[in-house]
């Protein structure tokens, strides 16, 4: 049951498409009314200086972003103590907004982000989020905050959940 018409878009970055990961970012879109998109499933490559690229899934992603969501939520696992590969070439390509598509990169002021993290275990820091928080003041974007969920051998707890819960309800203010 999604709380409100939030216009949520989540970007689920993993290497493990059925993953923990993955349980949690359907947690996420059951409670919040989000759509999912699985960068794992998009052919999006790394920054490249001569824009080579262009044709790739990341400004046609960008463009459904602006046109369609009012937040970017980034979905990833803590791997080695930083956010997944695919979530960081993701970031990474925002340069092309800075660059060749600089009126798509306007847009995206007063939009939001928010970050969800995912761990077996209860490791994080409160750091972990900063590349986040601040790539978003950088390009006009409000920062949502983030819910670090850590995954039991049973699934996600009751406690994660309503810690889900709460950040949905936070995303619709």
């Amino acid at each position: 049951m999604a709380i409100k018409e939030m216009r949520i878009l989540s970007l689920i970055g993993s290497s493990h498409q059925n993953g923990n990961t993955s349980l949690v970012t359907k947690r996420f879109a059951e409670i919040s009314g989000s759509h999912v998109v699985d960068l794992g499933q998009k052919d999006i490559s790394y920054y490249d200086y001569g824009h080579k690229n262009f044709e790739d899934d990341f400004l046609p992603l960008i463009k459904d972003f602006l046109q369609n969501y009012d937040t970017l939520v980034l979905v990833t696992p803590i791997y080695w103590y930083t956010m997944s590969a695919e979530v960081k070439t993701f970031l990474d390509r925002i340069s092309d907004l800075l660059t060749i598509e600089k009126d798509l990169g306007r847009q995206l002021r007063g939009k939001s982000m928010a970050l969800i993290s995912q761990t077996e275990g209860d490791f994080y820091h409160e750091w972990f989020a900063e590349p986040i928080r601040l790539t978003a003041k950088y390009l006009g974007m409000e920062f949502k905050g983030h819910v670090h969920v850590s995954i039991e051998k049973k699934g996600i707890s009751k406690s994660y959940k309503k810690k889900l819960e709460a950040f949905a309800k936070l995303l619709a203010l």
